[in-house]
């Protein structure tokens, strides 16, 4: 009987270690999963994070861009706005010059355009009336003076255009309006212009 008792106990102790160690050992695995579990939540919390930061940086880059490019549009249409308005600032200046400082300045343009023979001469209805009595005469004087004769008609229509002339052959026209003069030298001193005002 001893020798049963001794056997029992002997399994009731074993199983008591068994428990024991397998406790300990589930213990120290659900400890391991546990530690990795917190690692990889780490990990992928910091893979998260990082993505964010690189996304938080790609939008703060594109609204600094953004914010340059605007920033630079306006500055180009200030520039603009004040070379257009330097030109039609010169532009009221030519139409507003005097009858008698236009009809010099008209004579020259005509005597510069090399023109010959018979010509028509085409005005807006103000410079018509002001100039139309005395500058076909002067135009031939300054065209003849520079070497090529011409005999100047003025023309019983008016042109839309703010000031100047034009020249009119038949098959050919020479147009010398503040409009297109503008526009041919618009370009060139555009720069010069700029440097002006914002140089």
């Amino acid at each position: 009987m001893n020798d049963i008792s001794a056997i029992l106990a002997k399994i009731q102790e074993d199983a008591r270690q068994y428990g024991e160690s397998a406790a300990a050992a589930a213990k120290e695995k659900a400890q391991a999963i546990a530690e990795a579990s917190r690692q990889e939540a780490q990990e992928e919390t910091n893979r998260v994070l990082e993505a964010a930061k690189r996304q938080s940086e790609a939008i703060l880059q594109r609204a600094v861009s953004q914010s340059g490019i605007e920033g630079r549009n306006a500055r180009l249409q200030i520039r603009r706005e004040a070379i257009d308005t330097a030109f039609q600032k010169a532009m009221e200046q030519l139409c507003t010059m005097a009858p008698e400082k236009k009809l010099s300045v008209y004579a020259g343009l005509a005597a510069q355009s090399a023109v010959t023979g018979a010509i028509t001469l085409v005005l807006n209805q103000a410079d018509k009336a002001a100039l139309g009595g005395t500058l076909p005469a002067e135009m031939e004087k300054k065209c003849a003076a520079a070497g090529h004769p011409c005999k100047v008609t003025l023309s019983g229509a008016t042109g839309s255009f703010a000031g100047g002339f034009i020249l009119d052959q038949g098959s050919t026209e020479t147009n010398c309006t503040f409009e297109v003069l503008s526009a041919s030298v618009k370009e060139e001193l555009e720069a010069r212009v700029d440097a002006a005002l914002f140089g």
